[in-house]
């Protein structure tokens, strides 16, 4: 049987250098190869007025623990005024497309009756360093099933098609001090990662008695068998990480259990464990999952390794 053994803190970004657009955050990590001794985690870095650009860092593919390098400028900045990205952006999945790197992120828009908007977009790259937007507008937009929140999309392309994972909801509940939104997991299948339907189907629901959504989804195969994780946003703001698996007859079960990662006593991930990113490197088959620590990332990037047995 499989559990998750924490390797640690990989890094923290504090505000060193006042001229520096990156002030502090490691939010919404999404990890893919580079080469065989490199990873690439994509990650939300903010500003000191806390709007969030895309940066990444660089880690050693048999030590993920040690950093190689960082971004000295946004891998994608936020949009024009107006536009459905325009007060933020960050990282859903970043995955390679062949030559290019796909990064789907999700985009921050200011609202006047609700605090914001959350809305799906993609940015394509071929040197993986900065990317360029396919649309200006979201490649997943607000529909019935979301009007407050579609977004957080990945994928897992297979036979063809790109079966896709998303965060969206229409509802919202104060928790916390503020009014947070509610959202679900729901899956649907597209021909090219860029075209979707209006409606998906909702493949796990959140517990409004503990939860007030599911956020960030993440689609791997591990096993033989496809999971989704994602970040569980409990009520009492302790978030932590949950998962489902792909039934052997239709639909998912939730599995929640099998995550058996601990908040820490102390240090940075005591009270937020989140947005996790599942990686399986192909040389060594070793599975890492990265992930944001407390204070939406403020206390840093952390990672975690599969171990069987």
């Amino acid at each position: 049987m499989a559990h998750w053994k924490k390797l640690g803190l990989v890094y923290q970004r504090l505000a060193e250098d006042p001229g520096h657009w990156w002030a502090t955050h490691m939010m919404a990590p999404t990890a893919v190869q580079i080469d065989s001794g490199r990873l690439r985690v994509y990650l939300g870095g903010w500003d000191r007025t806390g709007i969030s650009r895309i940066a990444w860092i660089d880690v050693d593919a048999h030590d993920p623990l040690r950093m190689l390098g960082r971004s000295e400028r946004p891998a994608l900045d936020i949009g024009r005024p107006g536009c459905f990205d325009e007060n933020g952006v960050f990282p859903a999945h970043a995955c390679r497309m062949g030559e290019d790197i796909r990064l789907y992120y999700t985009g921050f828009q200011l609202g006047h009756k609700v605090r914001h908007y959350n809305f799906g977009g993609l940015a394509v790259s071929r040197d993986g360093d900065t990317f360029e937007r396919v649309s200006e507008a979201p490649v997943l937009d607000r529909a019935d099933e979301g009007l407050y929140v579609r977004a957080g999309q990945s994928i897992l392309p297979e036979h063809g098609i790109f079966p896709t994972v998303y965060s969206a909801g229409s509802e919202w509940i104060e928790t916390g001090g503020k009014l947070r939104p509610c959202y679900d997991v729901y899956y649907q299948e597209s021909r090219d990662g860029l075209s979707y339907q209006p409606r998906g189907s909702c493949i796990v629901r959140h517990d409004p008695a503990v939860e007030h959504g599911l956020g960030r989804p993440q689609l791997v195969r591990l096993d033989g068998r496809r999971y989704v994780f994602y970040t569980r946003r409990i009520l009492g703001m302790k978030y932590f990480l949950g998962c489902a698996r792909e039934s052997d007859g239709p639909g998912w079960q939730r599995c929640d259990d099998e995550i058996d990662l601990i908040h820490s006593e102390r240090g940075f991930d005591s009270d937020m464990i989140y947005f996790p990113s599942v990686i399986q490197v192909p040389v060594t088959g070793r599975v890492f999952l990265f992930y944001s620590g407390n204070g939406f990332g403020h206390g840093g990037l952390g990672v975690a390794e599969r171990v069987t047995g």
